[in-house]
């Protein structure tokens, strides 16, 4: 494929996997400088691509309004669409495209929507780099990946500056239990021990939450009260709020790339999804997952056994990773 003119990029949902997806924007920009790169993406993540150099357009597909999303596709004219999403709607959107080059996962019935498919990647590859494999046929030899970002508006992060400045402490800590599935969150007891031992280390803690998950964190803050919850917010604006820890403790969750993606180091507790897959790239952000457990790792969405994997993972060995986290802290407090 020589010198796209247009190009559209298709990961409609969720935070993390569109997250996770902005690095194959920046790179088919970097490929193809002088093309017309935009992003497809549902309604509720489009606002983590504002700001982005790589993104020329932040394309909404609307769910309420499928014929005209499809439509607007059309007469956008793409040379080449890259389908990260691959699920039925997502391959609409290619078919409606006419794009002359398309690519996707070779999946059943709407694999069949792609020019060029390829496997879905395989057990211990990082979600980016099978995400690579969509494009590496096109783009060739690819090197230096980028890593996740947000961009952030200085209105975004003088907003955040000022919430910060209500915590007096020293080094603020950020704890994210949330999860939609039940089975990949780390015990709330576990949580409230952890925000205790940050406390007693002089650490500031904040709650981090949304839509749907104010009364779970707020039975956490109950049994912490030292902690605070941080105010409702937008993506853009948690996005600024965790801009401002100095590291987060979370679940394998959307916040925890957006932390990853403002540059803060991070703690992740792992149970049934692979931290090689799932875990940002470097020594900053520290995964941990229980050993010796036979079922880790199984990607269930309801756990049978009692929740074992999470169990096994301590507070205390949680608090030993923050270690790095607290070296702001005054020596004296890191008991």
């Amino acid at each position: 494929m020589e010198n796209p003119r247009r190009i559209l990029i298709i990961q409609l949902k969720r935070a993390g996997d569109v997250l996770l997806t902005t690095p194959l924007a920046a790179l088919a920009k970097r490929t193809w400088p002088r093309a017309q790169v935009d992003f497809l993406v549902d309604k509720a993540f489009a606002p983590l691509l504002g700001n982005n150099p790589a993104i020329d357009a932040a394309r909404v597909y609307d769910r309420d309004r499928v014929l005209r999303t499809l439509m607007q596709i059309r007469a956008q004219k793409y040379d080449a669409v890259f389908d990260f999403q691959s699920s039925p709607r997502s391959a609409a959107a290619v078919l409606a495209s006419g794009a002359a080059y398309t690519s996707g996962y070779r999946v059943p019935f709407w694999g069949r929507s792609y020019g060029y498919a390829v496997a879905r990647p395989g057990e211990g590859v990082t979600v980016i780099e099978g995400k690579l494999s969509l494009l590496q046929p096109v783009a060739g030899r690819i090197h230096d990946v980028p890593a996740p970002q947000v961009f952030l508006t200085p209105e975004e992060r003088r907003w955040a500056q000022e919430q910060r400045s209500h915590i007096q402490s020293r080094t603020l800590i950020g704890l994210v239990p949330t999860h939609r599935r039940a089975s990949r969150r780390w015990q709330i007891a576990s949580f409230a021990a952890l925000a205790r031992r940050l406390e007693e280390a002089d650490c500031g803690v904040w709650l981090f939450w949304g839509p749907g998950e104010r009364d779970y964190v707020e039975g956490l803050q109950r049994v912490t009260p030292a902690a605070r919850l941080i105010p409702a917010t937008s993506l853009r604006q948690m996005a600024a709020l965790l801009a401002q820890c100095d590291g987060v403790v979370s679940n394998d969750n959307g916040p925890m790339h957006l932390a990853a993606a403002v540059g803060v180091p991070t703690v992740t507790v792992y149970g049934p999804t692979d931290p090689r897959a799932w875990n940002p790239g470097g020594s900053r952000h520290v995964a941990i997952q229980a050993s010796g457990v036979s079922c880790v790792g199984c990607n269930l969405n309801a756990c049978p056994f009692g929740h074992e994997c999470m169990l096994e993972i301590t507070p205390e060995k949680v608090f030993e990773a923050c270690r790095g986290f607290l070296s702001r802290a005054p020596k004296e407090t890191l008991v």
